[in-house]
């Protein structure tokens, strides 16, 4: 796996971006016609309408995608680039297709399967438009439970994303993954400077990109649930199963992989600051140490209580024996 800018650099001269406050929309997708539909239609009933839809069909079928694009078309007049790629190029590299072509003044990455709430560019439009020292915006999102049977999808349950904080800083980033791309607005001019997706990441390119975008500004947050995460576990089809998922092996190992090359570049960068990266370790080994201890000593406290409630119930048994006759008599007694 390699990490090298050169590799997804897009010269950013090259571009004449617009500063109309359009946002450039890039959906991949790939043999899902039933959720590009949902998808296609989260964009189409944006209440924003100044956006404009970069669809890349990466190597699946065409006419399922040219049908649902026909049924939509009076929608997507001037506002639809459709690419279909003959041969699959992968994830990253089919956002490429778009990215390197798009020159509206905002970027957010749709996924296929993910979808919108109606607000959602009305409100980071304006959010952006008004935060100029923000290169991204992120709302909060809903994610989603369902199954796919019959061609049918079934909501089955929904719940908050797990990860939500209302400050983005690099301890978060860090740890990897801070927000599904359909929540990230981001300033065009930022994502040309910063460069495309990294082609080299099979998994793990949210984090890669979102950290790359976090080396250039800060990101804020817009604490309003405007996009939905969707996520699914279609153990007999991969084909509409989520990546986070499906591949949640590949994930755990690319996570690893990832986390060495950043280490082992910072340590080449910075190899004098080793005593002071060593110092932190060890101060984390040592509060790690430390809660651990606390929660044996709360474990052992637990317990300790524990055995004295029980210890209580025996030594109660003969009051309650007495309690229930005292109540059989009282209630004999009143029955007379």
């Amino acid at each position: 796996m390699i990490i090298d800018k050169a590799l997804y650099s897009i010269d950013e001269n090259k571009f004449s971006l617009k500063k109309d406050q359009s946002v450039a929309i890039i959906m991949r997708t790939k043999d899902r016609p039933i959720l590009l539909a949902r998808a296609i239609n989260s964009v189409i009933s944006q209440t924003y309408n100044n956006w404009h839809l970069y669809l890349i069909n990466d190597g699946g079928e065409t006419d399922p995608i040219d049908q649902i694009v026909k049924i939509n078309q009076s929608d997507l007049v001037d506002k639809l680039t459709l690419i279909h790629n003959s041969t699959s190029l992968g994830l990253e590299a089919a956002s490429n297709c778009g990215f390197k072509i798009a020159n509206e003044e905002y970027l957010v990455v749709h996924d296929d399967d993910d979808s919108w709430h109606p607000d959602f560019l009305k409100e980071t439009v304006n959010f952006l438009s008004t935060s100029e020292c923000a290169v991204a915006v992120l709302t909060n999102c809903t994610v989603i439970h369902e199954e796919i049977h019959n061609d049918i999808v079934k909501r089955i349950s929904s719940s908050d994303w797990w990860y939500w904080k209302d400050t983005i800083d690099i301890s978060m980033l860090l740890k990897g993954r801070v927000t599904p791309p359909i929540s990230l607005l981001i300033r065009m001019s930022v994502a040309k400077q910063i460069g495309g997706r990294n082609e080299n990441l099979p998994v793990l390119g949210d984090w890669d990109y979102n950290l790359r975008l976090f080396r250039v500004g800060e990101i804020k947050t817009l604490n309003k649930k405007l996009a939905y995460y969707h996520h699914r576990i279609n153990l007999n089809n991969t084909t509409y199963g989520n990546s986070v998922i499906a591949d949640e092996s590949a994930h755990e190992n690319y996570q690893i992989k990832y986390l060495d090359i950043l280490i082992r570049s910072s340590l080449i960068d910075y190899q004098t600051k080793c005593g002071k990266l060593n110092v932190l370790l060890n101060e984390l080994e040592i509060k790690d140490n430390e809660l651990k201890n606390q929660i044996n000593n709360l474990y052992n406290k637990l317990n300790d209580i524990q055995e004295n409630v029980n210890y209580l119930r025996r030594k109660s048994f003969p009051l309650k024996k007495l309690a229930a006759k005292i109540r059989v008599k009282i209630r004999k007694w009143k029955n007379k």
